[in-house]
């Protein structure tokens, strides 16, 4: 029993569970600079999806290419592999110090008081917005994090300019030379 449930988590992720568990690994030990590189990058996700479509339609299409690919199967298990690895993404970028819980204060905690001088009340406003601003940028990074690791485990099968769309947020702190996988390939058949 042990040999068979060692084969199924060796291969967790698929043909590439190597290259994934690369890729968290390294999102385990990204700086913050690194992540707000990876914010900078990424496109907007979540908020305000019709907008956000349009906004970037080519991401869009690159996300919606890797996730028909999962989910037809490119290998046994493909649909539940690509999901897994955007589930994991999204507990390792939640556990970073990116993440806007682990910072001090929360975007409802400071609320603007009719009674206070002009100044603290800017104050407050400002710091509401800073806060908010950095909860929809930790959105961002999670989002861009499951793409990430998602379009890892279909890679094979996705065309490279997919991937490429769908992986850029993290090419500049996550070089491609770091994983097992060469950067390039040979078209699709």
């Amino acid at each position: 029993m042990a040999r068979i449930l060692s084969h199924l988590s060796d291969e967790r992720f698929g043909p590439n569970t190597a290259d994934v568990e690369t890729f968290l690994d390294r999102l385990r030990r990204m700086t913050p600079d690194e992540w707000d590189r990876v914010t900078n990058a990424a496109p907007a996700l979540g908020a305000v999806p019709d907008l956000e479509v349009r906004q970037s339609p080519a991401y869009f299409n690159a996300l919606e290419a890797a996730t028909r690919l999962a989910k037809s199967q490119v290998f046994p298990g493909s649909e539940s592999a690509f999901f897994d690895a955007m589930r994991t993404a999204q507990l390792v970028a939640d556990a970073s110090s990116f993440q806007p819980s682990t910072r001090p204060e929360p975007a409802g905690s400071a609320v603007v008081d009719e009674r206070l001088a002009p100044d603290a009340e800017a104050d407050a406003i400002i710091r509401i917005m800073s806060t908010a601003y950095e909860e929809e940028s930790w959105r961002r990074v999670m989002n861009a994090s499951m793409v990430a690791a998602g379009a890892l485990v279909v890679r094979k099968w996705l065309a490279d300019s997919a991937f490429k769309l769908l992986y850029r947020p993290f090419a500049a702190a996550i070089r491609l030379e770091t994983l097992k996988v060469k950067p390039t390939r040979s078209p699709r058949p």
